[in-house]
């Protein structure tokens, strides 16, 4: 039957205003602090779902500490390291 949706399956999320008014709701709970997963977990949704409900909502979303950019002395500590590490294959000048 093509008109009933799959088992499992939430027809409110599809596209609508329900989907924006469970968007904004995300949104609200992750600006005020709640983690992506806790969230997603609390109202039975997929990370991923989650995560584009909350891109549709237009919530500024926050980073993993190992996804921020890194700083300018970091930078140039990497490229200190790959400068003086001698290319696989060679022997290290003394």
């Amino acid at each position: 039957m093509p008109d009933q949706p799959a088992p499992g399956r939430r027809p409110y999320l599809r596209a609508g205003q329900g989907r924006e008014q469970i968007a904004a709701r995300l949104r609200t709970e992750y600006e005020a602090g709640a983690s992506l997963v806790t969230f997603a977990h609390r109202h039975d949704l997929a990370r991923s779902t989650a995560q584009r409900l909350l891109w549709e909502a237009r919530a500024l979303m926050r980073c993993r500490p190992s996804l921020r950019p890194a700083r300018p002395a970091d930078l140039d500590a990497l490229v200190d390291r790959w400068l003086s590490t001698p290319a696989p294959g060679t022997a290290k000048a003394r």
